[in-house]
């Protein structure tokens, strides 16, 4: 667990999402962040601004390879700056971010390593009803167990070794700010690189989606994807290249402290004839979230979905329900759970994974610049290809301060 700056930073958001969940995702970033970031902003020149702040943790890790056998424990210290820089003009806006983070293993038993995260993103308003976004990010990790959320939806896999993801996008906005229509073009690529150079995969994709405010209660939409995959060749296994498109229907109702967000469609992916079996099905999510009070919010997802797999699978089919709670328990303290329960099958294989993951934090602010939390992570993994589960906990100790 990182900063909340340092987290969205390093986020990978699915590029396919709707205009209603991208809303609804950075609505949650934003109150995330605001509970605790604590950084120095300077005021630049052109109405710009540069922001700093730095974030030490101090982890016991019980499991540090994520072995099935004979796990290894150590305790890791993770240094991470971060830096923003952001200007809005009248017609334009520029965000950039860039976070580095150094481990280091007290008693050597994984490599030291740095990680990087960052994104730049630029937003021109060309007209009333016309906007044009370009932005591009990169991830470069060592280890990741939490993973990237798909429609709100927990991923299967575990990620015991580094990955990359460099990935950039341009889209345009059609339809008043505000106004009862909105629609959206969306053309991206995303690459996906990991240590086992069999696995590199890259993701061409673009996306249409339009939404109509029938009422300020009522949003209804639809939402149109093509994303081509295009695989790393491994000898004797079948070419994993494919088309895949997403038709989905979605639907927004709002209450004043109740909102519900639903999507459902069909997916289909195609291979090469005669490579692999083509796949039809459905895909659809469903998220619920309730305020009862302004400075408390319980939400809950559930989803069916696929995601990339590794190897020689088709791709893994994949459910998943993510129940989580924020809450300010004060000016000063807040709190965050999460809990989900992720299976997947990997289609053209015998193998299927059970992951269950949990996580708490509890932040304190004793001064207006510093932010201190302390948190836990559970992670498991069971799968048909063995006898023994993946279990993994995290206990961690962290410092936020201006840098």
């Amino acid at each position: 667990m990182n900063s909340a700056v340092g987290v969205a930073m390093c986020e990978i958001r699915d590029k396919r999402k709707s205009p209603l969940w991208a809303r609804a995702t950075l609505v949650s970033s934003l109150v995330t962040i605001g509970q605790v970031a604590h950084a120095v902003t300077i005021d630049l020149p052109a109405n710009a601004e540069l922001t700093s702040t730095v974030n030490v943790e101090l982890q016991y890790d019980d499991n540090v390879f994520l072995s099935r056998e004979s796990p290894q424990d150590d305790w890791l210290t993770r240094v991470s700056p971060s830096m923003s820089l952001e200007r809005e003009g009248d017609a334009t806006s520029f965000f950039g971010g860039l976070t580095i983070t150094r481990g280091n293993y007290r008693n050597g038993t994984r490599q030291n390593f740095n990680d990087y995260a960052g994104n730049v993103e630029w937003q021109w308003r060309a007209a009333s009803l016309l906007q044009v976004h370009t932005s591009a990010s990169y991830s470069d990790v060592a280890q990741s167990i939490l993973g990237s959320q798909d429609g709100g939806l927990d991923p299967v896999l575990l990620e015991a070794e580094r990955t990359r993801r460099p990935s950039a996008e341009v889209s345009l906005v059609f339809g008043r700010q505000g106004g009862k229509f909105q629609g959206i073009l969306r053309q991206g690529k995303q690459k996906n690189e990991f240590d086992d150079s069999t696995r590199d995969f890259s993701a061409d994709y673009s996306t249409i989606s339009a939404s109509y405010s029938v009422s300020s209660r009522f949003t209804a939409g639809v939402q149109v994807s093509d994303t081509k995959l295009d695989y790393g060749d491994i000898a004797g296994v079948p070419a994993r290249d494919s088309d895949e498109t997403v038709l989905m229907a979605t639907a927004e109702y709002r209450l004043p402290k109740t909102q519900l967000l639903v999507r459902a469609g069909r997916l289909d992916r195609e291979f090469a004839p005669g490579v692999r079996e083509n796949f039809t099905g459905p895909r659809w999510d469903i998220l619920v979230t309730w305020s009862p009070r302004s400075y408390s919010t319980l939400s809950f997802t559930t989803g069916k979905n696929i995601q990339e797999s590794v190897g020689v699978a088709d791709f893994v089919d994949v459910k998943s329900n993510v129940v989580s709670w924020t809450h300010q328990w004060t000016g000063r303290l807040s709190s965050s759970l999460a809990y989900s329960q992720t299976s997947g099958e990997f289609v053209g294989t015998n193998r299927s994974d059970d992951v269950v993951r949990s996580n708490f934090t509890l932040r304190y602010q004793p001064m207006e610049w510093l932010g201190l939390s302390i948190g836990a992570v559970n992670v498991e993994n069971r799968t048909t290809l063995s006898d023994i589960d993946i279990e993994t906990n995290r206990y961690i100790l962290g410092i936020e301060a201006p840098l």
